[in-house]
């Protein structure tokens, strides 16, 4: 390091457990502008491709985002943006409205699977097809999918699919299949053309297993399964007459995809500002499910029977979750605590001798700059509050350094110090940005009620020329007693 540079007691860091980010449950922390959501992008490479995080630092910017999109569009990353209005619907599974598509315009309802359990399920899925666990050697998901998508070769070929033997008065047969707009199987059409009844994906999952282990040896078995006062589905005698379809198609034409045909992966899911959203309301009971023991395969492996689909569900130890969290953000307070005891905290914190921070515009060092601002703000506000280093970053021009500062740093000042003009003058070094008014004459007459102390401060006009003085910047740190100042 060039001994000119300055130096600074909050660099970026990388604790030793986190070298290697095997830890399940992360969160990266620290102010505004500190790279936290691009950090997630490295520690999501290096989870997913077991690497250290400074072998992943050291591959170039457009490498890394190739990969990280190659791995979203497989399936291996999601992210998502917890905000106030998110709720346990959009991140686990829900009800939701959709046009039927007929020419009425009606509406039906489906079951929605949120991203959480999304990603649960394909990384649960790779531990099966990759042989790392014992047990039964097929997956219902993936026999439902491949009959459904039989029966509607069939259909598309106008073959006739009977549901009953052809010998009863009146026919019934599958007359459709319908599809999720992300393309899985939801229910199936069964009666005629113009009657018929919904049998739906979620009843199948619920009773097929147990019906194809011989558990079930009548259609009085199939119960309902919302509260009702009938102890048998409305609908049994479809669905028992359908479990006989698909044990059929399960013996005779099926053949389910082998163990061990994949390789072993990891999933990663990024929830970007995670102390945002209600943790209670979005998680909900699944909260306890991420903790390491509770994980499945773990020595305390726990699930739970979800509330819409009535599935068993838990969380995979291959499954690793990395939030963001900035402490700024006045929402950090209500933090909730089940969140804390569960996740890792990694902080993130400024660092103003980043190589993308230019040292010379027009003779001013943005290095120097950044560090004088922020050890002021630390004696001033706190540490939480600095100013990330992003701000500064690809700073190339006076031009857009004014700009920055008018439009960025300036701001962000105003919101951290409730508009305490005096602070704000303090964190720049009173350099000339902020103009301070005295009372107007006319208005210290003593029958004005108006503190005649009082001072108006303004931000100078956009076209002022000091905006564009390399001598005004220079002044912030030029004075300073800080790390930055001790360097040169």
């Amino acid at each position: 390091m060039n001994s000119a540079e300055p130096k600074t007691d909050s660099p970026q860091p990388v604790e030793p457990d986190t070298k290697k980010p095997n830890l399940l449950n992360q969160i990266l922390y620290g102010p505004p502008g500190t790279s936290k959501t691009w950090n997630t992008v490295d520690y999501a490479l290096a989870i997913i491709e077991d690497e250290p995080l400074e072998v992943i630092a050291k591959r170039s910017r457009e490498d890394k985002l190739r990969r990280f999109d190659e791995l979203k569009a497989n399936g291996q990353i999601e992210m998502v943006t917890f905000h106030q209005n998110y709720n346990y619907e959009d991140f686990i599974e829900g009800i939701r409205p959709v046009l039927a598509g007929d020419a009425e315009g009606s509406v039906e309802y489906e079951l929605s699977e949120g991203v959480f359990r999304k990603i649960s399920e394909r990384a649960v899925e790779n531990v099966r097809r990759s042989g790392q666990t014992e047990g039964e050697s097929w997956d219902i998901d993936e026999l439902l999918q491949s009959f459904a998508k039989s029966i509607d070769d069939k259909l598309v070929s106008d073959e006739p699919i009977d549901l009953f033997p052809p010998d009863r008065k009146r026919v019934t047969r599958i007359v459709k299949v319908n599809w999720s707009r992300d393309g899985i199987f939801k229910s199936v059409n069964a009666g005629t053309e113009k009657s018929w009844r919904y049998l739906t994906r979620d009843v199948i999952k619920e009773y097929y297993r147990a019906f194809y282990s011989g558990e079930i040896e009548s259609e009085k078995a199939i119960r309902p399964t919302r509260e009702s006062k009938q102890t048998q589905h409305s609908h049994a005698h479809y669905y028992y007459a359908l479990f006989e379809k698909i044990r059929e198609f399960h013996d005779e034409e099926w053949q389910p995809d082998e163990h061990g045909d994949i390789e072993p992966q990891n999933y990663v899911l990024i929830i970007d500002e995670i102390n945002r959203g209600n943790i209670a309301k979005i998680f909900g009971e699944l909260i306890t499910l991420i903790e390491d023991s509770k994980r499945t395969g773990g020595d305390d492996a726990a699930t739970v029977t979800l509330p819409y689909s009535k599935e068993e569900f838990g969380v995979p130890d291959n499954l690793y979750i990395i939030g963001t969290m900035n402490t700024a953000d006045r929402s950090i307070a209500l933090l909730d605590t089940a969140l804390r005891r569960r996740f890792h905290f990694v902080e993130m914190m400024p660092n103003p001798i980043h190589n993308n921070i230019n040292v010379d515009i027009n003779g001013v060092n943005c290095q120097k700059l950044l560090a004088a601002m922020n050890e002021r703000i630390r004696f001033l506000l706190d540490r939480e509050h600095q100013i990330g280093h992003t701000y500064l970053m690809n700073v190339k021009s006076i031009d857009s350094l004014a700009s920055t500062f008018k439009t960025k740093i300036i701001p962000l000042l105003q919101e951290y110090f409730y508009d305490n003009w005096e602070k704000i003058e303090l964190v720049l070094n009173r350099n000339g940005f902020i103009d301070k008014r005295n009372i107007p004459d006319d208005l210290r007459a003593e029958d004005q009620l108006i503190d005649v102390e009082k001072k108006v401060y303004e931000v100078l006009p956009a076209a002022d020329n000091k905006w564009r003085d390399p001598e005004s910047y220079k002044a912030i740190y030029r004075a300073a007693k800080v790390a930055a100042d001790q360097a040169s």
